[in-house]
């Protein structure tokens, strides 16, 4: 039994001492933090996968489908570690996330491959504008800013609902909405043609927000982002 023993020692006090020289690296990132609870998951996917905009708490709140208090509490806790940051406007409360969180593409990756899905709600109703074969969202909607548009629509819309819809999202987001309506028609002419203005959109990070373009006049999928609903009423 002795015999036994000794081995079991040795493996104690070298675990002991692999713990004091990683207490002597950098601290490890609290992980648990971040993984903490299904509403953690559900807002780090929203602000994640979803448009890149700020939200005030409500606003949250619906997106994950979850009791306010308890979104409240892991909005506290995501700003504390560093992944979001947030303000005050017209007496709401809104956030954000923080674009220079050490994991924040890590997390990205993650919940566009296998977080649950999160309806951002903005574009709730779109389909209401007309036939729209495709439509997606870039430029500040994907925290870019060299494209030339921020919302591109394909097919037969309505200008008239569309001036009243893209009124809606700057009320709500508090800032001006570049958008671009093309016919299915032009679409084709100008991909034939490598259209600079669809090579731009195309080349960074767009979501699809609507696609029902035949599979030869589909874009480039490169710098798609994961693709969500926006269409539920």
């Amino acid at each position: 039994m002795r015999l036994r023993k000794k081995p079991l020692r040795l493996v104690l006090h070298f675990a002991a001492d692999t713990s004091k020289i990683c207490s002597m690296s950098i601290a490890p990132f609290p992980l648990e933090k971040v993984f903490g609870s299904r509403t953690r998951v559900k807002i780090i996917s929203l602000f994640t996968t979803g448009i890149s905009r700020p939200y005030y708490v409500r606003e949250i709140a619906r997106a994950v489908n979850e009791r306010l208090n308890a979104v409240r509490r892991e909005l506290d806790i995501l700003e504390r570690i560093g992944m979001l940051t947030s303000y005050e406007s017209k007496r709401r409360k809104y956030y954000a996330v923080q674009q220079h969180f050490i994991i924040l593409q890590e997390l990205t990756a993650i919940m566009q491959k296998i977080g649950p899905k999160v309806d951002d709600g903005l574009f709730k109703n779109i389909d209401k504008l007309g036939n729209i074969v495709f439509a997606c969202a870039t430029g500040m909607l994907t925290g870019r800013q060299d494209a030339p548009t921020d919302l591109l629509l394909i097919g037969d819309i309505s200008e008239q609902k569309l001036k009243i819809f893209a009124a809606r999202i700057e009320h709500q987001l508090g800032q001006e909405l570049s958008y671009t309506p093309i016919t299915l028609n032009e679409y084709q002419y100008r991909r034939n043609f490598n259209d600079m203005f669809l090579q731009q959109i195309f080349s960074g990070p767009y979501t699809v927000i609507i696609n029902n373009l035949d599979q030869q006049l589909q874009p480039d999928k490169t710098h798609q982002q994961r693709v969500t609903s926006f269409q539920e009423v």
